[in-house]
């Protein structure tokens, strides 16, 4: 049974799923160059397609995760806004007409839309609950045959949490927290509040808590947030409406307890680092109430998460620590991207395409360019490339390392999910004091507050970090161990932790093999992974990966075998083997 996951939401992207087996997922946002683009997936979708050598005629099912027409739940609070605050009707009704002309609109013609930018449809499409296909994105990829399941975003159809368990390849919802309270929704209030983008910057606020003291946390806790008995919670959006947030506006009680909204350009204070260290507690605090009510409820030893709030890797890395689950699984694309996925799952599973699970060992699902791709790429630009083996490749390049440079490093199938984990990475060594400067100078121009994480070889992350079990995604963070924090500086963050990649030789052996080598000649088996973009989404193509590499001072570029110096003279020329 072929079929194609679909999302046109936010983090738009496609998926495709033969008899149970992940052939193919990638986010549009790549392919078109806009980070969290709202589109129908064309680029993704063809490049699935192309995978896989089938036409979308022969696609036996095109699943989306979304129920568009659902929106009863949604009106009533659209009317109940109209009466409470003019305001707050006028910009609800700005968003939802946003929603109607482009991507519900999209959802509606979607098979006369497939049929005009894509092929011909053979199929009408299947449009799922969202939470559910959130589930499936995670439960049905995980090592679990039981497991409890969490999904915590911003909003479905009409909820906001969805609670579940998850046995073999059957989903059971549990329970539901209805809009407008929403733990997706505050934090990205609160995100707006601090001068950052809503729905695009809650991982920067996240970085920021770490500086700060949880000062605001009572009064969020006692006005805003809260906790009530059987998992669920409660947020006045009197005092914090997250779609007034959206536009900027906030109401005159939370602004006098909390003070002025910050705008972007404004220094940060003490103040907003104690907000985003206030924000984040409550954050965890409410997941760990809707988590111990979940266990309660299933008894499972593991535990599933999804949803956009799942990229909260410090929550995670409480919600493993603090809940008792054995074991806990997060998937690379835990958002909306990850739903596209998830709604190509779940559609298999119900039609009893095929009773074992996959399961996601890597991220690995994206597009892949041979070694001619890459070098007409450098020819483009007149770029010198250096040809090595796999052996003098590492040598080469961990040296460099080793030394202080900065290398891009490109190879094979591009990664899944908002991470980069070794494929279409910027890599540093974490034993400088001074890198997270250096790279901020040559390259990235971000926030000085925000950490820099680190890829480890699986069998020596115990080392190095407090970590009870293998994290190939970059979705806990954890301690620094205090034997380690003088050795790798680049990447613990202020307070002692760091969002960690454990990489082994089955999943990425050109990157683990790379990590080895570095390890062999430093003893510190460790490398600083940060993504390959520059205020752009992470590079797809080698030609995406020659310009952001000639927009930055980084001294190395790789790309497969090809190794390219910044300071080459400029030459169409390219040396053979």
């Amino acid at each position: 049974m072929l079929v194609l996951g679909l999302s046109n939401m936010r983090d738009a992207a496609a998926a495709l799923v033969f008899d149970g087996r992940i052939v193919a997922a990638a986010e549009e946002e790549r392919f078109v160059r806009q980070k969290h683009v709202t589109a129908l997936p064309v680029h993704a979708i063809r490049y699935c397609l192309r995978e896989a050598g089938v036409t979308l005629r022969e696609v036996e099912a095109i699943a989306v995760p979304w129920k568009y027409w659902l929106v009863g739940r949604r009106a009533r609070l659209a009317l109940t806004a109209m009466v409470r605050s003019p305001q707050l009707f006028r910009v609800k009704g700005v968003r939802s007409f946003e929603r109607v002309s482009q991507e519900w609109k999209e959802l509606f013609w979607l098979s006369r839309e497939l049929t005009q930018r894509v092929d011909r449809v053979s199929r009408r499409p299947v449009f799922l609950d969202h939470h559910l296909c959130h589930a499936a994105s995670s439960f049905l990829v995980s090592p679990f045959e039981r497991s409890a399941i969490l999904v915590v975003d911003g909003a479905s159809e009409a909820d906001s949490t969805l609670m579940a368990m998850g046995e073999g390849t059957q989903i059971t919802v549990l329970d539901r927290t209805p809009l407008p309270h929403s733990l997706g929704q505050f934090y990205a209030a609160m995100t707006a509040f601090l001068g950052f983008r809503p729905d695009h910057d809650e991982y920067i606020v996240m970085g920021l808590a770490a500086s700060g003291e949880p000062a605001f946390a009572p009064v969020l806790r006692r006005e805003i947030m809260r906790l009530l008995p059987r998992g669920r919670f409660e947020l006045n959006t009197r005092l914090l409406d997250f779609h007034l947030a959206r536009a900027g506006l906030f109401v005159a009680e939370f602004v006098r307890v909390f003070g002025p909204p910050r705008r972007s350009s404004d220094e940060l204070t003490q103040r907003h680092r104690d907000l985003a260290a206030s924000a984040q507690v409550v954050l965890e605090e409410t997941l760990l109430h809707l988590g111990r009510h979940l266990r309660s409820l299933t008894g499972a030893e593991s535990l599933c998460l999804a949803g956009g709030v799942a990229y909260n890797c410090m929550a995670n890395g409480r919600l493993r620590a603090e809940l008792g689950f054995k074991q806990v699984y997060v998937p690379p694309a835990a958002g909306d991207s990850g739903a596209a996925l998830g709604a190509a799952l779940w559609w298999t599973a119900k039609r009893g395409g095929r009773s074992a699970r996959p399961r996601l060992l890597s991220a690995y699902l994206g597009p892949e360019f041979d070694e001619k791709v890459c070098r007409l790429s450098l020819e483009r630009e007149g770029l010198v490339a250096e040809p090595l083996t796999d052996a003098q490749l590492y040598e080469r390049v961990a040296t460099e390392l080793a030394q202080g440079r900065l290398v891009f490093w490109f190879q094979g199938r591009m990664e899944w999910g908002p991470r980069a984990l070794g494929n279409r990475s910027l890599l540093a060594d974490p034993r400088r004091d001074d890198m997270r400067e250096l790279i901020n100078s040559k390259v990235k121009g971000r926030e000085p507050f925000r950490p820099f994480a680190p890829s480890v070889i699986e069998e020596r992350a115990q080392d190095f970090f407090d970590l009870p079990a293998p994290s190939p995604f970059m979705q806990f963070t954890v301690r620094v161990k205090a034997s380690a924090k003088g050795i790798i500086p680049a990447v613990t963050h202020v307070d002692g932790t760091a969002r960690v990649q454990t990489v082994t030789r089955e999943a990425n052996l050109r990157f683990y093999d790379l990590l080895a080598t570095f390890g062999r000649l430093t003893g510190v088996p460790v490398l600083l992974n940060t993504s390959f973009n520059v205020q752009e989404p992470i590079v797809c193509s080698p030609d995406d990966a020659v310009r952001c590499f000639l927009r930055t001072r980084v001294e190395w570029l790789v790309l497969g075998n090809l190794l390219v110096r910044q300071s080459a003279p400029q030459t169409v020329r390219i040396h053979e083997r």
